[in-house]
């Protein structure tokens, strides 16, 4: 029996019986209900992830400058009357009538260096590299293709723009590619509106030819909607071994602003050819910023949504093996949901660091500069304890013996800290901000730990949150400002665009593989008892992993 025809038998004409029903109550019993006679109770929490079109709309609404912000909290600061409250009363604590006034400073961004020793100077946090070199980019011209996943609604016309766009930017930047042409450098499917399976089996297909042709990268047109992506990747990268490069048919489609569009997909193609598109130089010629050779790693751990059971949780860590800290090789693992501590460290950073090694003339780091996003302040012994001491095992083994000195800092982005340029300080124009390179580090900082807060990014939209740094061990003993500054440096490092982002690009490196982890796994069904063993099914094919390492970007 329908759950229409129940309600008919019960005296209840539905009247809306080609909507989805209700399952409440507990999921593991099935108990349906008509939407229509369902009342959602206000001020609940959801208790899952977001839908994209919701969290859209929240940040859009959320979003409000400097100014307004400030008055809002002090409006709901008033509202609220904590003076009046007689819990808040009883532990003898109160709520201040104004904002905290601390001193902060503001920190020179390093120096952009191209091609040629040509030196740029970021303004606000971003800086135009359109017309510069890159560093380094192939020694040899690369050949390459468009495969069009979205031709229904991309059309032939607007992708030889774009490809021609491409290779025209690309000799700008001091790239060698192979001309384009349609003929030449073009493939679309003949089925435009396949289901997944058969995308599926045309992927593969395309890439193996791709491969055999010897292509060196592809860039993939996919549609806004749809799981393109994470089947794309899966194939490209753990099945075939073919280099991709993804973009969105309506950016394809972008007339406002082509070329700009067109020089963001070259930071990242030149990245992952084994490029180098910039390096920073401190600002005081006197004063270099990289003394020593130093392994910069990122790790962070990403976290199913509170439904999805069957999900684990992805690791990322990365490690730099060229001295100015811009190459990266990336690795990812699944472990137990929720589990933030890395498990296996000593193992990862055993092979970071014998690539290092191999990559820089048999020498191993004299220093390794650990970031660790998305830990906890209550987790702080608890990651020194199994993560430092996985470290410092990885170093013991290496042979022959070396002293590796280890910092450990921990970034932490979920916090409530927000800045509010005083009536005298500078601030940047758009959302009236403290501008990028505000450093705080004393009044309102722990006093166990050397602790600083770095407004590193301009916000794009909204109050710009600042990045919350804790140093837990430091074998260097680094002086605080010179610490600082690498890390602001760092935060100009990110090779996907031309502007200093929020934390440090070792940081950024780590969040997008664990994120890959994610895509590999995405429409996969996992056994949950035995990850080890999924683990090992999941492996990178060694063309991908071994000869283009910055393939993750």
């Amino acid at each position: 029996m329908t759950l229409a025809a129940y309600f008919t038998q019960q005296g209840y004409r539905l009247r809306h019986p080609e909507l989805p029903v209700m399952h409440v109550g507990s999921t593991v019993r099935n108990i349906m209900l008509p939407m229509e006679l369902c009342q959602i109770l206000p001020g609940q929490a959801l208790n899952k992830k977001h839908p994209d079109e919701c969290t859209a709309q929240i940040i859009k609404r959320a979003a409000t400058d400097a100014p307004t912000r400030k008055r809002k909290i002090m409006e709901l600061r008033d509202q609220i009357s904590y003076s009046n409250c007689p819990i808040i009363k009883e532990f003898g604590i109160g709520v201040g009538k104004d904002f905290e006034v601390i001193d902060g400073r503001i920190i020179a961004p390093p120096l952009i260096e191209y091609k040629n020793r040509r030196t740029v100077l970021p303004e606000h946090g971003q800086w135009s590299g359109d017309n510069e070199g890159f560093i380094t980019s192939n020694q040899r011209e690369l050949r390459w293709i468009i495969l069009n996943l979205d031709s229904y609604n991309t059309r032939q016309s607007d992708v030889d723009s774009f490809g021609n766009n491409v290779f025209n930017e690309s000799r700008k930047k001091g790239m060698q590619l192979e001309p384009f042409s349609m003929q030449n450098n073009y493939y679309e499917p003949r089925n435009t509106r396949m289901n997944m399976k058969q995308l599926e089996t045309e992927l593969e297909n395309s890439l193996g030819y791709f491969k055999k042709q010897q292509l060196d990268f592809v860039i993939v047109v996919i549609p806004g909607i749809g799981d393109h992506y994470s089947r794309l990747k899966q194939k490209a990268e753990l099945v075939v071994g073919v280099l991709t490069s993804c973009v969105k048919g309506n950016t394809v489609k972008n007339t406002r602003s082509p070329l700009t569009v067109v020089n963001n997909i070259l930071l990242k193609i030149n990245g992952k050819t084994n490029g180098t598109n910039h390096v920073v130089q401190s600002p005081d010629p006197k004063i270099p910023l990289i003394k020593k050779r130093i392994m910069f790693v990122g790790a962070d751990v990403t976290h199913p949504s509170p439904e999805q059971s069957t999900i684990p949780s992805v690791v990322g860590v990365v490690a730099s093996f060229d001295r100015n800290g811009f190459r990266y090789k990336p690795h990812f693992q699944l472990q137990d949901p929720k589990e933030e501590m890395i498990h296996g460290l000593e193992a990862i950073m055993q092979t970071m660091l014998n690539n290092y090694k191999n990559k820089n003339n048999q020498q191993l780091p004299e220093m390794i500069l650990y970031y660790r996003d998305g830990v906890s302040d209550g987790q702080f012994s608890q990651v020194l304890d199994i993560e430092l001491n996985a470290i410092n095992r990885a170093v013991a083994a290496m042979n022959p013996p070396s002293k590796i000195n280890v910092t450990f800092v921990v970034v932490q982005k979920r916090h409530h800290t927000r800045f509010f340029p005083g009536p005298k300080c500078p601030k940047e124009v758009r959302n009236q901000n403290v501008p990028p390179g505000t450093i705080v580090d004393r009044y309102i900082t722990t006093p166990k730990h050397f602790q600083f807060f770095l407004t590193s990014h301009i916000a794009v939209q909204g109050v710009a949150k600042p990045s919350k740094y804790t140093v837990l061990h430091d074998d260097e003993q680094w002086d605080p400002d010179r610490l600082q500054a690498i890390t602001y440096a760092l935060c100009h490092m990110y090779a996907r665009c031309n502007r200093s982002v929020s934390y440090p690009a070792p940081t950024y490196y780590a969040h997008w593989a664990a994120a890959r982890g994610k895509v590999y796994i995405q429409g996969r069904t996992l056994n949950m008892a035995e990850l080890d063993r999924e683990n090992s099914l999941l492996r990178i094919r060694p063309e991908i992993i071994e000869e283009r390492s910055m393939f993750f970007i």
